[in-house]
């Protein structure tokens, strides 16, 4: 197992949620000499210095000042986002039902509900207390099987293996935790305690359901990885690590980390939030310098994309049947739920080259739909030239997902050669 699949392993088990993913990218960014900024400082910038901001806890930037002012080079962007698709608790999720403690969630983006059935689950997210007279937020991890959706016996849903496996939102997804009726206090404390506070003084807790299961390799030669989160946290760590080993050069090089796509983006943590935009303002110097510096940028929006799936093989194009540890996938769409065209498209293919990577593409059937990336939404707040991209996996938004372990690596040595600026675009 080399370097990289190892440094994603422990990414990957120190991201239960969006914020943790964002803290733990913060401690690998200073790690590497990178200095962090606020957005209500003033910024005094100079040629070769490293940079990260934290946006709401889990949106985060960081970049390398180039050689030459943006106005002059421009950016050369990375967009991924930090979120996966899974359960959030209610604000009041507790009942105690039947003899049994159960906790209400609410369904967050687009997971495969049945694969979450009978899994050890954890708990993590955020507690807000007050400190001296300041509201301040801990986040927590009770990394432990704590919680668990158990299915019913097939005697009680007969049809399930014919018909599929079926829960509905409200009724049957409910989250069992104990016996006693005193339960939720102990949880509480739990939380408290996980988050380094008192019980007494939680105002408010927010909560999501993760795998305790720690990633693994798989396969007869541990060419593939199973985990949570791989979409698109994977894509996350890449870019880290393309920008930790990126060489100064004449383009700034930034990458940004999102929340909230698997939701639409369009939130405070989202790409369709202003921080992209602001961030990109503040590093040109002036707003005219900012419209220079986008006309001579371009960005890769990178998130995970379907593999072929050997079972399920005409759900697929048969023009388009991305495979895993082929290299990446460059996704396509004449709908626009992409951002890529024939000459970003292009970029990245010669970036690859570079790269020394396999290429390969993505379209979805003419007669289907498949998901949207952050791509559009960013190229279309800020205008720059944008190219969508992914690494193929299989079980994409179960709770275990599955990669392969070379595409990771290609993945990085393509956004190294894209953030260097090694192919000079033209206006």
């Amino acid at each position: 197992m080399n370097k990289t699949v190892t440094g994603l392993i422990s990414f990957l088990e120190n991201s239960p949620t969006a914020s943790h993913c964002v803290q733990i990218s913060a401690e690998l960014l200073k790690k590497d000499g990178f200095s962090e900024l606020s957005m209500g400082e003033e910024w005094n910038l100079n040629r070769g210095d490293k940079y990260y901001i934290i946006d709401s806890t889990s949106t985060l930037a960081a970049f390398i000042i180039g050689n030459k002012p943006a106005a002059d080079a421009g950016f050369r962007i990375i967009g991924t986002h930090t979120d996966a698709p899974g359960f959030r608790l209610k604000p009041e999720p507790y009942a105690y039902t039947e003899g049994l403690s159960t906790l209400g969630v609410e369904i967050y983006g687009g997971p495969t509900v049945a694969t979450w059935f009978d899994r050890d689950l954890g708990l993590a997210g955020s507690v807000t207390f007050m400190e001296k007279n300041r509201l301040t937020t801990k986040l927590f991890r009770i990394n432990k099987p704590l919680l668990r959706f158990p299915s019913p016996a097939i005697h009680l849903n007969r049809t399930a293996n014919k018909d599929g496996f079926k829960a509905n939102a409200e009724e049957q997804l409910l989250l069992v935790f104990g016996d006693e009726e005193d339960d939720y206090d102990t949880l509480k404390k739990m939380i408290a305690e996980a988050a380094g506070i008192k019980a007494e003084q939680v105002i408010d807790f927010s909560g999501e359901v993760f795998d305790v299961q720690p990633p693994a390799l798989n396969g007869v030669k541990d060419n593939y990885l199973i985990a949570a989160g791989i979409d698109n946290q994977a894509s996350t760590h890449a870019a880290l690590a393309a920008v930790t080993e990126t060489a100064t050069a004449d383009p700034t090089a930034i990458v940004f980390l999102f929340d909230n796509e698997e939701i639409g983006s369009r939130t405070v943590n989202g790409a369709a939030s202003p921080f992209m935009e602001r961030v990109l303002e503040r590093i040109s110097g002036t707003r005219d310098d900012f419209f220079k510096a986008c006309s001579r940028s371009i960005n890769v929006s990178a998130d995970c994309v379907h593999a072929i799936h050997p079972g399920w093989a005409a759900k697929h194009s048969k023009l388009s049947k991305p495979q895993l540890n082929k290299g990446p996938a460059i996704k396509m769409s004449a709908g626009g739920s992409y951002a890529s065209t024939a000459r970003t498209s292009a970029y990245f293919m010669k970036c690859a080259e570079l790269a020394e990577s396999p290429i390969q593409k993505f379209v979805s059937r003419a007669d289907g739909k498949s998901g949207g990336t952050l791509g559009p939404i960013a190229a279309t707040g800020t205008g720059i030239p944008t190219v969508d991209v992914g690494n193929p996996m299989l079980s994409m938004h179960s709770v275990r997902e599955m990669a392969g372990t070379v595409d990771h690596e290609n993945m990085i040595n393509c956004m190294k050669v894209h953030l260097e600026g090694q192919i000079v675009i033209s206006i």
